[in-house]
């Protein structure tokens, strides 16, 4: 019981300790940034979740796209956090940086008094950006058992980029190096997801995830399999180089080009 007490007094003053060190940031914020923007702004607070909450005005709802973006390029390098949110009437802005570019930029905006369905980006871009993936596939065993495959993914980004949902279709050949003429066609349909933990100033993001597909293998009957997925992409280009490996019956390893035009659209 005693031990309990020690624990519960312990995170008592670690909450108390994180509240002061938001209230004084938000303090500091207020005194030092605020006054810069006056014209545009004329409340801050925070979020229950941490984030910055700003009120906007009349000057701010006004400006074109690319002048708030510049506005809240500022603002963002001195709250020193990745996410700001814009309010003004029944409308709400949330502004933050782009796991893949780094950059500064628009990445929701929707109104209270709208359905759900109407959410859209003021970029016109859609809410779940989606992706396209081509690669190949290299596999093989201690019995000289090879596998050969290209692999295809089609699918979309949720939750501010970080998880994402496709389908997959591989297709290819398994044989064996120590026979000639062995080879033997396969084919699959899945369906996968990852979460990425991105590293914005190196531009990787390591990711895990799962995988569960129909197989066929030659004239065998359909078979459903799983598989865990660990990986990382490097951001280049309007896309991102991809290499991960599979771990379900047979190990595997896979590497290829991750295309998506938000990407591009956000450079």
């Amino acid at each position: 019981m005693k031990q309990l007490l020690v624990i519960l007094f312990a995170l008592l003053i670690g909450s108390q300790q994180t509240i002061a060190q938001g209230s004084k940031k938000l303090e500091s914020f207020r005194k030092n940034v605020m006054p810069g923007y006056s014209m545009y702004f004329d409340q801050a607070g925070v979020t229950e979740n941490g984030q910055l909450n700003l009120s906007a005005l009349a000057n701010y709802t006004g400006l074109p796209a690319d002048e708030k973006k510049a506005i809240m390029s500022n603002i963002i390098e001195d709250w020193q956090d990745s996410l700001v949110l814009v309010h003004y009437g029944s409308k709400r802005e949330l502004w933050g940086r782009s796991f893949e570019t780094g950059n500064i930029r628009l990445l929701d905006e929707f109104d209270l008094n709208s359905p759900p369905l109407n959410i859209t980006a003021k970029t016109g871009s859609p809410s779940y950006p989606w992706f396209v993936y081509v690669g190949g596939q290299l596999g093989g065993d201690s019995q000289h058992n090879i596998n050969l495959a290209l692999n295809l993914r089609v699918g979309f980004y949720l939750l501010l980029n970080r998880l994402d949902f496709a389908t997959t279709l591989s297709g290819g050949l398994t044989g064996n190096t120590s026979y000639l003429n062995s080879g033997t066609g396969w084919g699959n349909v899945g369906l996968m997801s990852r979460v990425h933990f991105p590293i914005k100033k190196i531009r990787l993001s390591p990711n895990v995830g799962g995988e569960i597909s129909m197989a066929v293998f030659g004239n065998t009957p359909l078979k459903v399999t799983g598989s865990l997925v660990l990986g990382v992409s490097w951001f280049v280009g309007f896309g991102s180089l991809d290499i991960g490996i599979h771990i379900g019956n047979i190990i595997s390893g896979s590497g290829g080009y991750t295309m998506s035009p938000q990407i591009k659209r956000n450079r």
